[in-house]
Order: C-alpha cells, then sequence, then structure tokens
C-alpha cells in the first residue's frame, strides 16, 4: 500500500475541511532548511558577542531562545518578502542598577562592531533589542540582567529610544524562559494527534525535498527534524499567529500588531477543552473575542501578567488604546464568522476562497488541490467519497484529476479525537 492509499484510509472519518487545515499548519511551519538556518545563525552570534575583542567578551552569562522558537510556535514567512524571526536572551554580567540604553548600544555595539565586519550592516538597533537581519529571516537579540532572589532566569530587560528625549528609559521585569515553561505545560502534546501531524509534516518535507532535487542540487534533509509533535492548541497558535499577520498586513499596516506572547497567553489560558483541531481554533479565538470584549465593555484596555512572573506586563505596549482594541476584535469577529462558515455545507470552491483569506492563496490552493486529487483517486478506487457541501469538483481546482464526482455531506465525525 503506498502512502496516499495509506492516508485515505486514515481520514475516510475525518471532514475535508479539518483535513486541510491541518495541511495548512504543516505549511506554515518552518521547513527542516529553515530550522537549522536558525540554529546555525543562533550559535553564530552567540559566539560572536563573546570574540575576545567584542565589548562584551566574558560578560555573556547565559544565551537562550525566548518566543514562538522556545515554544515551537514560528511561524514561516508567508509571502517573498517577508521573513520568520526568532528572539534571544543574552544575560549580561551587569549590576541590576546598569543604565538601560548603556546596555543596549554595549550590545549593538558588540554585534556592528567595526565597518566591513561581519554583522556591521545587518544590524539595526531598536527600543529594547537589536536585530540581526539574514536573507529570509532575522534575530531579535534582547538584553537582560538577572535579578537575584527570584525565580530562574526572572530579569530586567531595558527600554531607551535616544533619539526622543521625552521618552523615558525603563528597566522593566521579565521571564520569557519561565513563560515558555508555563505555556509548554499548559499545552501538553495530544499523543494520536501529535504523531499523526509529526508524521505528515516530515513526509510532507522529505516530498518537497525530493522534488527540489530532481531540479536543482538541494541540502538534504536534516536527520534532526524540527519537533513536530505538538498539541493542537499549538497548532492553533500557528494558525492565528498566521491569519493575524495576513490580516493587518493587508488592512492595518500603522498598526502594531498583538504581540505574539499574548496570543500565547491566552491560547495556554484556554487550552485543553476540545478535542479536534477545528473546534480547538474555533474555541481559541471565540475564547479570545470574550476576554477582549469584557475589557471594552469596562471602558479598559486588557492586561495580561506572565503568570511566572507577575511584574513581567504582556500588554505593556499593545493596545495602546481602546481604538487599537476595537480594530482586533473586529477582526477576530471576522475571523470567528469565516470559521463557523468552514465548518458548514459548503461549496469546495468556497472552502478555498475562505481558507485563502484566511492563510493564504499558496498554501490554501495546494492543499485543495492536494485534497481533491486523493478524492479523485479515490473515486477511481473504491467508488468515491465525500467533498464539503454539495458541489461538484470545478474543473479548475481539480486540475488533472479524474473527472468530476458529486460530492455528498461528510458524515458525523471527530479529526484525530473521539467520535461524537
Amino acid at each position: 500500500m503506498n502512502y496516499t492509499d495509506k492516508f485515505l484510509r486514515e481520514i475516510a472519518n475525518y471532514s475535508p475541511q479539518e483535513v486541510m487545515l491541518a495541511d495548512i499548519a504543516i505549511r506554515i511551519q518552518l521547513s527542516p532548511t529553515d530550522y537549522q538556518t536558525a540554529i546555525d545563525h543562533y550559535h553564530a552570534i552567540h559566539e560572536w558577542i563573546e570574540r575576545e575583542d567584542s565589548p562584551l567578551y566574558g560578560l555573556v552569562q547565559e544565551f537562550y531562545p525566548q518566543g514562538g522558537f522556545s515554544i515551537g510556535a514560528t511561524v514561516a514567512r508567508h509571502a517573498t518578502d517577508d521573513e520568520f524571526d526568532i528572539d534571544i536572551m543574552a544575560q549580561l554580567a551587569y549590576r541590576m542598577d546598569v543604565d538601560p540604553e548603556y546596555v543596549l548600544s554595549t550590545l549593538d555595539d558588540a554585534i556592528r562592531a567595526e565597518k566591513g565586519s561581519r554583522y556591521h550592516d545587518k544590524a539595526d538597533r531598536k527600543t529594547r533589542c537589536s536585530t540581526v537581519y539574514y536573507t529570509g529571516m532575522h534575530l531579535d537579540v534582547t538584553p537582560t540582567v538577572r535579578l537575584t532572589g527570584r525565580n530562574e532566569k526572572t530579569g530586567l530587560i531595558f527600554h531607551s529610544k535616544p533619539e526622543d528625549a521625552s521618552e523615558p528609559k525603563l528597566s522593566l521585569h521579565a521571564n520569557p524562559h519561565g513563560f515558555a515553561q508555563w505555556f509548554n505545560a499548559q499545552t501538553p502534546p495530544d499523543e494520536t494527534f501529535g504523531a499523526f501531524f509529526e508524521k505528515r509534516s516530515l513526509d510532507y518535507d522529505r516530498g518537497r525535498f525530493m522534488l527540489l532535487e530532481k531540479k536543482a542540487d538541494a541540502t538534504p534533509v536534516p536527520e534532526q527534524a524540527p519537533a513536530y509533535r505538538k498539541a493542537r492548541a499549538v497548532i492553533a497558535l500557528q494558525l492565528i499567529k498566521r491569519w493575524r499577520n495576513l490580516a493587518y498586513d493587508k488592512r492595518h499596516q500603522k498598526l502594531r500588531l498583538p504581540p505574539s506572547v499574548l496570543l500565547a497567553y491566552y491560547v495556554a489560558t484556554h487550552a485543553n477543552q476540545t478535542t479536534t483541531l477545528a473546534d480547538e481554533l474555533t474555541h481559541q479565538v471565540d475564547s479570545m473575542i470574550a476576554v477582549l470584549k469584557t475589557a471594552e465593555r469596562n471602558g479598559k484596555t486588557v492586561q495580561a501578567l506572565n503568570p511566572m512572573c507577575r511584574d513581567d506586563e504582556l500588554t505593556d505596549r499593545w493596545p495602546c488604546d481602546l481604538r487599537e482594541q476595537r480594530v482586533f476584535i473586529d477582526e477576530l469577529t471576522d475571523f470567528a464568522a469565516k470559521l463557523e462558515r468552514l465548518r458548514g455545507d459548503i461549496s469546495l470552491p468556497e472552502t478555498q476562497r475562505i481558507l485563502e483569506d484566511l492563510f493564504g492563496e499558496k498554501p490554501a490552493q495546494t492543499v485543495v488541490k492536494e485534497y481533491v486529487d486523493r478524492i479523485a483517486k479515490d473515486v477511481g478506487t473504491t467508488g468515491g467519497r465525500y467533498l464539503p457541501g454539495k458541489a461538484a469538483i470545478p474543473a479548475a481546482i481539480a486540475g488533472t484529476s479524474a473527472s468530476p464526482a458529486v460530492a455528498r455531506v461528510a458524515p458525523v465525525h471527530k479529526f484525530f479525537g473521539d467520535d461524537v
């Protein structure tokens, strides 16, 4: 039995929409090559800021990832001019009363170094970190000073904007390491779904690299591929981040994005209450809407604190006001409506349009076409199965598949979960 036949049998009782959501999620993961590239850059920048002629020589106590990379929720770039990012903490041996501008400028000097050096033209000083740009990705390196007597890796991060004298310099409590530990504990992998998602992801990557190798010399898939065995909640978070990126790129480019750490906080807070990926995604979006609307009814912006460091406010820079919060509520409400429509008895063309709008044209078109190809194969071998809604397979979507087949309504089911 080949892989396609095996997969057709595995998904026989699952809705097309949920299969497509899982396949889209697979396509927004970092590829093995991107993952390995990120690891290589991570180690390289660590070694660089510790070199002998660096102003931080002998001062880097710890160097560790934070954010999406530490919880397995990094999202791959969604356009040719977009990047994925890796967030890093550099714990430095400074006094707790160190001047914020001094820490930030020293880190930037350590990265940038003299003109003509490796990172001189790749570094960009920000208000709380220094960013190093590479082709297709960037690293955000945030300096921190450990606070003694507090939880592991609780420290100070720094805010300074020297070009704006009216903006105060700040030393802020933070513990992203503790947050990642808390998030991972709140979102343990589901054995059945995690094993399936891992296998589908690795098979997808191997197939993609085999195709590339036919066209040109390609880097082989690393033996140690990224960890794909994830909880449904983590996959839902990645789908939400992908949707957020696209929604704000399309309609709100001048607004600050709702921060990924806040999305992660809400997802972890509301996790472990569903048994399917589609249910999880809908549940998480509805839960965010409820929290934001409650704050709005009280005339306030939302506030969220790091559960592992209550002095670490996750909402200190977003939302800046009720208007910015209302924009996100409206976008989430539209997202929820489209997810509900997606789960209904709709045609395949409408399914594709919704998926394209929410997650991008390329992954949506690919997963729909692959689904149609699998169904067309099944029609020719077992007499057919179902498609979403009652519409025939459109020729424009089916491509070179077998002749269009009339769809039937999917049976009641659960996707990688319990039967209803």
